[in-house]
């Protein structure tokens, strides 16, 4: 890049960083920034696997049923 693309893009990315609240030039700031996306992707994949489980309990119950469906037929003849 040449000098003068590269001070354009410096800026954007100064300015885009600070439409979203962080200083770039403040070193706590950008890890407060880092550590938000780290939880962020912490809560989504606490999500992601809490959806698995309801799967998983909502398949095992069904199972259930259709057994217990089964087996009561089997022995109410």
């Amino acid at each position: 890049m040449s000098g003068d693309a590269q001070e354009v893009a410096d800026l954007a990315v100064k300015k885009v960083f600070a439409i979203l609240g962080i200083d770039i030039n403040n070193p706590a700031s950008v890890e407060e920034f880092r550590e938000d996306l780290r939880f962020g992707r912490r809560m989504r994949k606490l999500a992601d696997h809490g959806s698995m489980a309801l799967i998983g309990t909502m398949v095992v119950g069904l199972c259930i049923a259709v057994w217990t469906g089964i087996t009561s037929k089997i022995i109410g003849q």
